[in-house]
């Protein structure tokens, strides 16, 4: 199990127990609300998204860890803390998105997101896939591509991932039609 996976499991489990000594504090302001695909790129069309969703504490601190521990935007950050890894869209096998959720995990732990936005390389092209086909090569961004391998080069047009037995293949930046977190509205 990585450590994203685990420390997403201590902060669903009981909200009884007594809280963990904290080393290090960092103050963060709460958002209103989920972000959409418009705080992260020009989009011509709104997004459904809704401006009700429930923020809660345990999302905000999943989002100080993605944050700060793995590097990423404070947008990205509070997308992925919204993933719940119990709770797959619609379309997509537990096993497979719990892949995704780990290979995302991965993906920030080896310091990849700093230089993934430096490139240019923008959520739609990490963790985008098509709405009702999330599998759809054509459609489907770095992290959905990963599927359980390893980013082992990034570069502004493409990537290159090591999977099992240590074969590389290569995957071209394209664009996609819908966030990951955004299947399961």
């Amino acid at each position: 199990m990585n450590r994203w996976r685990a420390r997403l499991a201590v902060l669903k489990s009981d909200t009884c127990a007594p809280p963990a000594p904290v080393q290090n504090v960092q103050f963060v302001q709460k958002s209103s609300s989920a972000p959409t695909s418009e705080q992260f790129e020009q989009r011509t069309e709104p997004t459904s998204a809704t401006q009700n969703d429930a923020w809660t504490d345990a999302q905000e601190e999943r989002a100080a860890i993605i944050q700060y521990d793995g590097g990423a935007p404070r947008a990205w950050a509070e997308a992925l803390a919204r993933l719940d890894p119990n709770k797959p869209p619609s379309g997509v096998s537990p096993h497979r998105w719990q892949r995704f959720i780990d290979d995302c995990g991965r993906f920030l732990d080896g310091g990849w997101a700093d230089k993934a936005a430096a490139l240019g390389w923008g959520p739609l092209q990490l963790f985008g896939c098509d709405r009702k086909r999330p599998y759809y090569v054509p459609h489907r961004g770095l992290l959905w591509e990963v599927n359980g391998g390893t980013v082992v080069d990034l570069r502004r047009d493409r990537a290159i991932i090591e999977i099992k037995g240590g074969a590389r293949r290569s995957h071209s930046r394209v664009g996609c039609l819908v966030l990951a977190w955004e299947l399961t509205r």
